[in-house]
């Protein structure tokens, strides 16, 4: 199955990149070393801006991803002996906007940190992309991201009911190579273990509007 069959018919998929071992570096350095994991909206910071950007061209020379697209979220993730967390099955559903969101169909408003969020309408969140750069090599010691295939083509799922359905339909873990991309759609379910062998685990986590309508008020969005 080709990458792109795999993303729509399983709802993820794992890309090598051309990202550079210096680039690598340079983020590793912008993002973690400056106690930035955790930290939500990172696309002002230009190292993040830049990768989006490269990460934007590779995809759409592979035909993973439109050339409209638009990188709304960057995130930056780091699972170490100190944080070695866990997350229970969920989809991604909420995200940033540049302002308050009132427009029909974008439910549960919030703000948090400064930034207003809301849950896009079905066929917004059936447009998004996440694209997950891994920093540091990701096996299955490491507390790997661990995904349900094909869940993404089930809507919203009441999150009381996303650990029953993940035990009846299967999960697989998505392990990954340092410089290598998870490509996952966020109605697709996901959950993460804590790490056996608990290290550096460093992933940029994108989130890109593949549609690119130019209506719709991302936060911070790039081009």
């Amino acid at each position: 199955m080709s990458p792109i069959q795999e993303l729509a018919n399983e709802g993820w998929t794992r890309v090598s990149t051309g990202i550079s071992p210096e680039l690598q570096a340079e983020l590793r350095a912008t993002l973690f070393a400056e106690g930035l994991a955790g930290t939500r909206c990172l696309l002002d910071l230009p190292p993040v801006a830049a990768m989006a950007k490269q990460l934007k061209v590779e995809l759409t020379v592979q035909g993973l991803i439109s050339g409209d697209a638009v990188a709304i979220q960057a995130i930056a993730f780091d699972k170490t002996p100190g944080t070695n967390w866990k997350v229970a099955w969920h989809q991604d559903l909420m995200f940033p906007f540049a302002r308050p969101v009132t427009a029909p169909g974008y439910d549960l408003p919030v703000r948090k940190g400064g930034v207003d969020y809301a849950r896009p309408p079905l066929r917004i969140l059936e447009e998004l992309l996440a694209v997950r750069l891994h920093l540091d090599p990701c096996g299955p010691n490491n507390g790997p991201l661990r995904v349900c295939p094909g869940s993404h083509h089930h809507g919203f799922i009441p999150s009381q009911e996303c650990g029953a359905f993940a035990s009846t339909h299967g999960e697989y873990a998505a392990l990954a190579e340092q410089g290598e991309v998870i490509l996952m759609r966020p109605l697709l379910l996901h959950a993460s273990s804590q790490a056996t062998e608990p290290g550096h685990r460093r992933v940029l986590h994108l989130v890109y509007h593949g549609a690119g309508r130019a209506e719709e008020p991302w936060h911070r969005s790039v081009r």
